[in-house]
Parts: structure tokens; C-alpha cells; sequence
């Protein structure tokens, strides 16, 4: 086996005519001769087998369209395309060719038939995706795989035709580092006994090979350059060959000799069905081993699928920084910049509580060691750094390795939600050095002794561009992820038995609570300010970043309480997420980048901040949103942001950007669910607040530890049953259940005469909490008497269209009633479902009662005005007034 491979985790028509003829002639290119070169049709070299392409349980098709992205990456190498088969070929740190494409000749036409007009069926597979080429005369499969143990890729025609057919290859050859390095001196030639393009340079250093045995013609091109014209080689198909075997196409590069490229190139065609078997494995190990859910929306366990996948990906393996976490995956197009394919501290940091939530912990110690290990000498952690960082004085001149402040206490949070997950003291034993320099190095950050570091002395936070960061001395961003860390450094400091550092941190962390819950809250606008100028004053525009505070649990409930019902509103909850800036601002633009697009990223925290306040009906439709991306836009992934106005992502937009799909995740686990381990604790919480529609839910693989949970949950009127199943050592489980608002009577039973549950008031009621130690099997029976529960809104997303749906701004207990405030369209009606017990209404129109389900439809209609605005009803049980 070469010694490139390593083992690796895993278990238009213009061109088109061109390229015909360069084939069919010489050509001129910048004053040099191309010629065609030619073997003989029956030498096709190694043969690869036909073997079966499985379909994936989460196996995602449909027609093929032109614009949207396809991504085929592994730890070594990505295809970064469209669904029509067109693409751009990576092999980190290389962008080795763009354009790449096929074309189909038949006896029937004079020019080849452009693999994009033809182009009809997608199949997204997490180890493999297929494009489908028909036509009258022939069907053409395209299997294109990224082995996850060699430096390439690797594509498999399945060919069935009945006329004459040859496959034209064609792309741009580039063999140049990523974004921003360079180097020049590339050249390209045709290897005519290998049936290859060598791509090189004048060192020969750094060398690619493209090719497939069964090629019969190729362009030549003049030998100290690269041309400027497309590469072209011709496959001519034996029908009768094509039965039996793939037409095989490799790519293969790196910092290598040409012939140690040549050797993986070889391997790869010998082990085909390895390398996809291998690639198999390892998503069937993701799948298996982590967190799954089985809930009444199979769109949404499809997604958490999906987004597991997708969290894996962002996994590079580069041949001399090592590997670590890469922010996303686009199409770079003339540039080298492959969406955000390059390591990003923050973005890491956020994911990692995801990651930590379903399971991932491998990915996250390497991503944390990956980021300690280029740590500034006065510890603050890097922001981003590029692929070429090792070819250029990345560190030392550029701006952007060092450019943010939150990422250095973003990575000591993320290390104690990873310690708190997984129990893995030994990995905060080897960090802890780099640790202390980051705190270190954040304390250097506080200069006016109010707890909070700043974005002045600091660097960026929440806002890269635009007005809304003028003059920003601190943003709540920031603050809160600081006062965050604040909290997991007096945990880890007291577990490691450090009193002064924990002493220290806890008084850090009451003045940095005092600062975040005072200074920026806005008793006139009653909400909490997006930060505090370098003036003393506030800019107090309402936006969505105080819900990273509230995700944390770090603010006041009744101020967090005020400032949620405002990001509730259509204003900054969209019908597809939440805007980062509300459309009430003077700095609103939809198309803004900072200045009001609609982020998945911050949507997830939007919802998880709702939920952590007990507003569940505020929360669980942007849930909902990130979801239906999954499968509306770039199938099974998620886009970094979208128009303000319409759900539409903007041309810009990364469309694999993996905080996006961590957005998915972590407020439908640590929201929805209320999932908390707490490994060091042996213990664990389980929170659910889940739709009131839904007749239960089943959650498997919940890992704490080195224990694994597994808990189904049966709710329906006056009552709830979870059963737990736990496969390992003991652990102490706190079920927690609200309790539907103006709920009486509450009883808790855990398997029936083991122990009962406490009540306790909890963020919007009465809640009941139940203790237990699971080793083995435990059942937690509980009954209510009365209480009213609303439905958050479903809404169906369709591509383009403007935000419509109704909010649920707030929902109270009131005067022996209820108090339900909605916002909607002026002029419109909506339905509204409540569970419980029956109800009337003032200010909406009750339908019939179902006493099995508890539903009852609430018709709602907005009076005319406004374009959008507040509703209320006021409920009360049936029979009183």
C-alpha cells in the first residue's frame, strides 16, 4: 500500500463544441500546438468489477436541478458540484481541476450531447451520490465516491447503451493551494500508458493524476504550462465489456512524487469495492452509534439523520497542520476558497454542542486539540486558518488567524460541555495547560471592571460588517458566551481541585451575570440591548443575539421572558428562522449580511432559548424551519443564511455550512428534548417539551458518559409515561415534566412504588421533577387534572415565498383562564390548535372538543390594519365565565 494512504476513521453547449473540436483537430492555445493522443480501444487496463450500489436507509432523490449543490467529501478530498453532474475536484490542500463534466457522443449527433442537458436523477447517499444520465440510446450512472483512506476520488460509470457511445471528459485543469496561497510553474500532460493527466509543477512537489484506464484519445497540451483550453479524454464504451464492469475515473494528488500519486491512482481502481464498502461502514457507524429519534415527523428524524452526516464532514485531514473541524463546503468557481473549507475556531466551538448532544465526542476532542495546538503564545485560540497556512506567513501576517474575540471563551466552553458529555478527564488533563492560557488571555480582555470582556480590546464578535457594530464596545454575543465559559471554568477549576481559580471565576462570574442582566437590559424598550458603545451608551436595537443568554440560562427569567416575546414575532422569527436584526430597524436589509438575512445558526439559538424559559410554542417552528432546509435547498444539507424577505437562499450563501446543521440539532435535543448530561456527575436530565400533538416519541442512543439511554415517551390528555432503558453503569436521571399550563393535582410514579416526583415551580409553571438511579429499566408514570397547552405553528415552506405564518408571542395563565397573544397578517385567519380540557374563547371561535385527543381548533381572524399584528384571546374552561 503507497505510504500517501493512511488508515482514517471511518469504517454549456459552447464548451461542448470546443471540446469536440480539440478532438477532432489541432488546435492553437497561447501559441502552442495541441495534438490528440490515442490508444487502442480494447486497452483498457485493470478491470473494476460491477458490484451492487445499495440504497441508503437515508437515501435522499429526486430530478435533477442545475443550480443546486452537491457535495461528495471526505477527510482527504471533496467534490464540490451541482446536481447535474458538474463539479470542481479538491484534494486538501489542492483545488486540482474545475469544470470537471461529461458529454456523450452518438453516431446520431455531430456534436456531443452535454452531460447537463441529459442529466435527470440525483441520488444523495452519505457514502456515495449518483447522477443519472438518460437519453433515448443510453442510460449512464454516475457514482461518485470519496474513499475515506486515500488522497482522491473515485467515479464509477454504470453504462448501458445500444448505439455506438463514447464518454468525453472534460475540466480545467488549476493544481494550485487554497485560498490564499499560490504557486505557479503548473503544467499538464498526458500519460498515455496510464490513460492519466499528470497535473505538476516545476518542483514537482506538488502533483495530481486524473485519468481512467479505459481512455482511448486525450488532447496534449504544451509542456511548460497549463493550457488555457479545457482537458479533454475520450472513453470509448464497449457495450458488451460495460455490461459486466465500471468505467472507472480517479483522481489522485498531493505533496507527493509522481509515482507514489500513480501507485494510490492504482489502488484505487484495484480496491473500488473496498474503498466503498469502507466508506459504507462508516456511515452506518454514524447512523448506528449516535442518537437517533423516531417521532410522529419522519421528515425530522430523516433530518437528524442527515445532520449527523453532515457533522461528520466537517472532518480535514491536512498533510501538515493535522486534522480538525472545517466551517463548510461550496463551489469556489474562478476563486480557491471552497466555501468555508478551512478550520474556523468558533464555528468548531458552536458545533461541538451538537456533537456532544447525539454522541460525536471523537470529532470534538480532535477538534479541540486541533485548536490548542495553534493557540496564540498569549493563548488566545485562533478564529480561522486556512488550508495554506504552511506556505505562507499565515500567522504572522495575515489578520484573520486571530480576528475574534469569542473563540477563545467559545473553546473553554465547548471544553466543558464536551467533559460534561463524556466524562473524559484525561482529555481536560491534556488541555488544561492551554486552558489556563485561555483564560489567561481573556482576562488580559476585561479592562473596566464589569466582568465582561470587549470587543475593543478583544477583537470581533457577533458583527464582522456594517453599521450596526459601529463604536461597539461589548456585544451581548460576546458577553454571554464569556459568562458561559465563566461557569465551566468554576466547575473544572473545582474539579481539578484549584479553589483560588474557581474563587476567582465565581466572582468573575456574579459581576459578568450582574453586567449581562442590568447593564443591557432596556427597561424602556424592554428588551435586552444588542451592546454597549465604547461611549458608555447602549445601541439598543432589538436583534437576535440576547438569545445566546438565553440559551445559556444566564438571564433573569422575567426579563428573558420580555426580551423572547419580542424575538418571538415575525419581526425577528421568520416563517424559515430568525433575522439576525429585526425588520423594525432603521438598519434592516434583508439582504444584508450582518444587517437582517435569516441564519439557521442563530434560529437554533432563538429556539433553544425559548425552550430554556419554558416558551416551547415559540420555539419548536424554527425547529421546524431548519428542518424543512434539509430537504427544499441542497438535499440533506443546510445553507449558511437567506433573503430577509423570501425564503430564498442569497447567491453568497455557503450552501454546506455546518453550523447551520448544528442548529438543527442542538435545540432539538437541549431544547426540545432538555437532554443535559452531566458525565463527572454520573448523572443526566431529560426535559421534554414536546408538541402537544404529538402521541409520543422514541429516542435512542442518549449517551452519558459511558452509559447509553434510551427512553420512549407517551403523552395524551392528563398525563405522560416515560419508559428508560439504560446499557451501562448507574446513572442518576432527573425527568423533568411541565405541566400544562392551569394544570391541578399533579401525582409522579416511578415504577409504581419505587419513589414520586417533586413539584416545583420551573420557568412558565409548575413542573414536576423525578429522581431515579437507571440501572436497567425504570417507567415514570405522571397525572394532571386540567390545563391548556397550544400547539406551535406548522408551516409548509415553499421555496420564494414571504413570511405569512401566525406566532405565538406569549401564552399565560390569567384570571382562572388563559391568556393566548398571536400575531399574524392583517386581515387574515388562522387555526390554532389547543390540547387540554375545553375551553371558550373571547377574541376567537372555538370548534368542537375531542375528548380523546384533548384537541380543540381555535379559528382566529386578525382585524385589518397593519401587515402584520397582535391578537389576543382570552380562554376559559367550559363552564365558567
Amino acid at each position: 500500500m503507497s505510504r500517501l494512504v493512511r488508515s482514517c476513521r471511518c469504517a454549456g453547449p459552447a464548451a461542448v463544441l470546443a471540446l469536440a473540436l480539440s478532438l477532432a483537430t489541432a488546435g492553437t492555445v497561447a501559441g502552442q500546438s495541441d495534438a490528440t493522443t490515442s490508444r487502442t480501444a480494447g486497452d483498457y487496463g485493470p478491470a473494476v468489477q460491477k458490484f451492487e450500489i445499495l440504497p441508503s436507509p437515508i437515501g435522499l432523490r429526486g430530478p435533477v436541478r442545475p443550480d443546486e449543490y452537491v457535495g461528495v467529501t471526505s477527510p482527504k478530498a471533496a467534490w464540490l458540484g451541482s446536481e447535474t453532474g458538474e463539479g470542481e475536484i479538491w484534494v486538501h490542500p489542492l483545488k486540482v481541476a474545475a469544470d470537471f463534466r461529461l458529454a456523450f457522443q452518438v453516431p446520431e449527433y455531430r456534436d456531443p450531447i452535454p452531460g447537463a442537458e441529459v442529466a435527470r436523477r440525483v441520488e444523495i447517499r452519505p457514502e456515495l451520490t449518483t447522477v443519472t444520465y438518460s437519453h433515448a440510446s443510453f442510460q449512464v450512472k454516475q457514482h461518485i465516491l470519496a474513499p475515506a483512506s486515500h488522497p482522491g476520488l473515485l467515479m464509477l460509470l454504470d453504462v448501458e447503451t445500444v448505439v455506438p457511445l463514447e464518454v468525453v471528459v472534460e475540466f480545467q485543469p488549476i493544481l494550485q493551494l487554497a485560498w490564499p496561497g499560490g504557486f505557479g510553474g503548473q503544467y499538464i500532460y498526458w500519460d498515455q500508458g496510464n490513460g492519466v493527466f499528470v497535473l505538476s509543477e516545476s518542483l514537482r512537489q506538488r502533483t495530481a493524476v486524473l485519468g481512467s484506464p479505459w481512455a482511448t484519445d486525450a488532447t496534449t497540451h504544451p509542456a511548460h504550462k497549463l493550457s488555457e483550453a479545457p482537458s479533454t479524454f475520450v472513453i470509448s464504451v464497449d457495450p458488451e465489456r460495460a455490461k459486466g464492469e465500471f468505467i472507472p475515473i480517479a483522481v489522485a494528488g498531493g505533496f507527493a512524487s509522481r509515482e507514489d500519486l500513480m501507485e494510490v491512482y492504482h489502488e484505487m481502481l484495484a480496491t473500488a469495492p473496498v474503498l466503498y464498502r469502507e466508506k459504507r461502514a462508516w456511515a452506518d457507524s454514524v447512523l448506528t452509534s449516535t442518537t437517533s429519534l423516531d417521532s410522529p415527523d419522519d421528515r425530522l428524524d430523516l433530518a437528524l439523520e442527515w445532520a449527523k452526516i453532515n457533522l461528520e464532514e466537517q472532518r480535514v485531514c491536512n498533510p501538515e497542520l493535522g486534522c480538525g473541524l472545517v466551517a463548510g463546503w461550496g463551489r469556489s468557481g474562478s476563486s480557491a476558497r471552497p466555501g468555508f473549507g478551512w478550520y474556523f475556531g468558533g464555528d468548531a466551538a458552536i458545533n461541538s454542542l451538537a456533537m456532544d448532544a447525539v454522541g460525536q465526542w471523537e470529532l470534538v476532542a480532535e477538534g479541540l486539540r486541533f485548536l490548542a495546538r495553534y493557540r496564540r503564545e498569549d493563548g488566545k485560540m485562533p478564529h480561522e486558518i486556512s488550508q495554506a497556512a504552511p506556505w505562507l506567513p499565515w500567522f504572522e501576517e495575515y489578520p484573520y488567524p486571530y480576528y475574534h474575540a469569542d473563540t477563545t471563551p467559545y473553546w473553554m466552553l465547548a471544553l466543558w460541555y464536551y467533559w460534561r458529555a463524556s466524562g473524559d478527564d484525561a482529555l481536560v488533563d491534556e488541555l488544561w495547560p492551554a486552558y489556563l492560557d485561555a483564560y489567561t488571555w481573556c482576562l488580559t480582555a476585561e479592562t473596566d471592571g464589569d466582568g465582561i470582556i470587549e470587543n475593543t480590546v478583544g477583537g470581533l464578535g457577533a458583527i464582522e460588517v456594517g453599521q450596526l457594530g459601529a463604536a461597539m464596545h461589548q456585544d451581548i454575543y460576546l458577553a454571554s458566551v464569556w459568562t458561559g465559559a465563566l461557569e465551566g471554568t468554576v466547575e473544572l477549576a473545582r474539579a481539578r481541585g484549584d479553589g483560588a481559580m474557581a474563587a476567582e471565576a465565581a466572582s468573575l462570574l456574579r459581576l459578568a451575570r450582574r453586567t449581562l442582566n442590568d447593564a443591557y437590559w432596556r427597561e424602556e424598550e424592554g428588551h435586552h440591548a444588542f451592546g454597549i458603545l465604547a461611549s458608555g451608551e447602549t445601541n439598543d436595537n432589538l436583534t437576535a443575539w440576547p438569545a445566546i443568554a438565553a440559551s445559556y440560562g444566564l438571564l433573569d427569567p422575567e426579563r428573558a421572558s420580555a426580551t423572547l416575546r419580542k424575538l418571538a414575532t415575525d419581526s425577528i422569527s421568520a416563517d424559515w428562522g430568525a433575522h439576525m436584526l429585526s425588520t423594525g430597524s432603521p438598519l434592516f436589509d434583508p439582504l444584508h449580511y450582518n444587517n437582517g438575512t435569516v441564519w439557521p445558526f442563530v434560529t437554533g439559538f432563538v429556539s433553544w432559548g425559548q425552550y430554556r424559559y419554558g416558551r416551547p410554542w415559540a420555539g419548536y417552528h424554527l425547529v421546524d424551519a431548519v428542518k424543512q432546509i434539509t430537504f427544499d435547498w441542497s438535499l440533506g444539507r443546510h445553507g449558511e443564511l437567506f433573503s430577509g424577505r423570501y425564503y430564498q437562499p442569497l447567491d453568497q450563501t455557503v450552501p454546506h455550512q455546518f453550523f447551520a446543521t448544528s442548529m438543527l440539532v442542538t435545540p432539538l435535543l437541549r431544547g426540545v428534548l432538555g437532554w443535559e448530561p452531566n458525565a463527572p456527575a454520573n448523572a443526566a436530565t431529560l426535559a421534554p417539551q414536546l408538541p402537544p400533538s404529538w402521541p409520543g416519541l422514541r429516542v435512542e442512543r442518549l449517551r452519558v458518559g459511558e452509559t447509553t439511554i434510551s427512553v420512549e415517551i407517551r403523552q395524551g390528555p392528563g398525563g405522560v409515561t416515560a419508559e428508560f432503558r439504560g446499557d451501562g453503569p448507574a446513572v442518576e436521571v432527573t425527568y423533568v415534566q411541565a405541566l400544562p399550563p392551569g394544570a391541578e393535582d399533579p401525582l409522579a410514579v416511578i415504577d409504581a412504588d419505587r419513589g414520586t416526583g417533586d413539584i416545583e415551580h420551573g420557568p412558565s409553571g409548575l413542573q414536576v421533577r423525578s429522581r431515579f438511579t437507571l440501572d436497567g429499566r425504570r417507567t415514570v408514570q405522571l397525572r394532571w387534572r386540567g390545563g391548556l397547552q397550544v400547539e406551535p405553528p406548522h408551516i409548509d415552506l415553499v421555496p420564494g415565498q414571504q413570511s405569512r405564518g401566525y406566532r405565538v408571542v406569549d401564552f399565560q395563565v390569567e384570571g382562572g383562564g388563559w391568556l393566548l397573544t398571536l400575531e399574524g397578517e392583517a386581515g387574515r385567519g388562522y387555526q390554532v390548535d389547543l390540547y387540554g380540557e375545553a375551553v371558550t374563547a373571547q377574541g376567537g371561535e372555538v370548534g368542537e372538543f375531542d375528548p380523546e385527543s384533548g384537541r380543540t381548533t381555535l379559528r382566529v381572524r386578525f382585524p385589518d390594519g397593519a401587515s402584520r399584528t397582535l391578537h389576543t384571546v382570552r380562554l376559559r374552561p367550559t363552564g365558567t365565565r
